[in-house]
């Protein structure tokens, strides 16, 4: 009897051992996942447009879900360019950095004759977030009411450009905001759960076919933190209702972080205007360091190809004491 109860007592012992050592094991992936993916420091720049010689306004304006954000309008050239005139160009930048190292990007669409809208996602450089980065989901809505500025300041032909998670971010929002008329991706992530799975197989070494549950329950923690649904979350998920809008997706095929498969499966997934640049030998975001004017013509080339004095089939905007809410 007495043997009985030891043994049930060791039995016992063992299992809240083994339950105490995964509850640890889970509270460390959340911390770890929340503080890569959303809590991180923040990058705060001091450049500004004007140190690249662009005039520029600085705007504080709200996301469609009230934060408030902060951005640049750096306004076209008055004259010397062929651009069509008052086309502006939303940029979105990559995950934990901020608008101020897109800056050169900013500065070539300008000298085309573009304007420019850029500005920082929701837990990123000066804008609020006080839950960090949900690195897309939410800040499809950045991207709304960034559209909804520009739209109270007269500007209705937008075209999108995004690095990295902006590139991704402006694939869902362009799908849900019929007032971009063009998208621009480079190095955007398909599912998030592929790109974290790539960074723990860079950082630790774990073979894919193991990264990719770790990356996906990551994925998961990030989910709940942020509370939004695991499906209809990717922009692998949105990517074929840009259609019949211009799609350029732009991708290294040694990315070591977003791998290339990514840009393949967005390009499947997508319809009709879509444009694959695979550029041989290059990581993540090279391109514009690489190819330099090459790169610059490629993405001018891709909105000369835009109908810009199409009207829009849509329904006008609503005027509201905020300012301007589309639908």
């Amino acid at each position: 009897m007495k043997i009985n109860r030891l043994k049930w007592s060791i039995t016992a012992g063992v299992f809240l051992l083994i339950a105490a050592a995964l509850l640890k094991l889970q509270n460390f992936a959340r911390t770890i996942t929340l503080r890569r993916l959303a809590l991180f420091p923040r990058y705060l720049a001091e450049r500004t447009p004007g140190e690249l010689g662009l005039p520029f306004e600085e705007v504080w304006f709200e996301s469609r879900d009230g934060l408030k954000l902060h951005g640049w309008y750096i306004p076209s050239p008055a004259t010397g360019v062929a651009a069509p005139k008052n086309v502006t160009i939303l940029m979105g930048h990559g995950h934990t950095t901020s608008k101020e190292p897109d800056l050169e990007y900013a500065r070539f669409f300008h000298q085309a004759g573009y304007n420019v809208f850029t500005f920082d996602f929701r837990g990123h450089g000066r804008s609020e977030g006080p839950q960090g980065s949900s690195v897309g989901y939410w800040e499809k809505l950045d991207v709304h009411g960034a559209v909804d500025w520009l739209i109270g300041r007269g500007q209705e032909r937008i075209a999108a450009f995004g690095i990295s998670m902006g590139a991704a971010i402006l694939i869902m929002a362009t799908a849900e905001n019929p007032f971009i008329r063009a998208v621009i991706a480079d190095s955007a992530f398909a599912q998030l759960y592929r790109s974290i799975a790539a960074e723990i197989n860079n950082m630790w070494r774990l073979p894919l076919w193991l990264a990719r549950p770790l990356g996906y329950y990551s994925w998961r923690i990030l989910a709940a933190h942020h509370r939004f649904p695991l499906k209809a979350s990717s922009p692998a998920d949105y990517v074929a209702a840009i259609s019949p809008r211009p799609l350029l997706l732009i991708h290294g095929d040694q990315d070591r972080l977003t791998r290339v498969e990514n840009a393949y499966l967005l390009s499947r997934l997508s319809a009709p205007p879509t444009q694959l640049w695979i550029q041989p030998g290059l990581g993540h975001v090279q391109g514009y360091q690489t190819y330099g004017p090459a790169y610059e013509k490629r993405l001018l080339d891709f909105l000369a190809t835009v109908d810009w004095q199409k009207p829009l089939d849509l329904p006008a905007p609503s005027i509201t004491l905020d300012g301007i809410r589309v639908s």
